[in-house]
C-alpha cells in the first residue's frame, strides 16, 4: 500500500495508527486519511471502511465499561462501580476483606 499510495500520503498517518490509541480522535482521523489515500491511489473502496463500519461516519469513542464490586460476605447490598477491573478491589467495611466483582 505504501508504494501504491506514496510515502508522503502514507507514512505520517500510518505511524499514528500503528502507535496510537484507537479511542482517540487523532487515531480515527489517521485511519480515515489512509482510507482516502488508498482510494485516491486506485484501490476500490480504499481500506474498506464503508464495508466494515457501515454507512456514515466512524463511531464515537468507546464508552468505558463500568464494573461492579459487591460485599464478599453478602452481608449488605452495597455495590461500588468502577471504570475497570485494573484497579485494586475496594475494601468491604463489614468484613474487612476486599470486595468481589459482580458475577464472581
Amino acid at each position: 500500500m505504501r508504494e501504491l499510495v506514496g510515502a508522503g500520503g502514507w507514512e505520517i498517518p500510518y505511524a499514528v495508527v500503528r502507535a496510537g490509541d484507537p479511542s482517540t480522535a487523532e487515531w480515527r482521523d489517521a485511519v480515515r486519511q489512509l482510507d482516502r489515500a488508498a482510494e485516491a491511489a486506485g484501490v476500490p473502496g480504499g481500506l474498506g471502511l464503508g464495508t466494515l463500519m457501515g454507512v456514515g461516519d466512524w463511531p464515537s469513542a468507546p464508552v468505558p465499561r463500568s464494573v461492579g464490586w459487591v460485599c464478599p460476605a453478602e452481608r449488605c447490598a452495597r455495590v461500588e462501580l468502577r471504570e475497570s477491573t485494573v484497579q485494586d478491589a475496594p475494601g468491604c467495611a463489614l468484613s474487612d476483606r476486599p470486595m468481589r466483582l459482580v458475577g464472581d
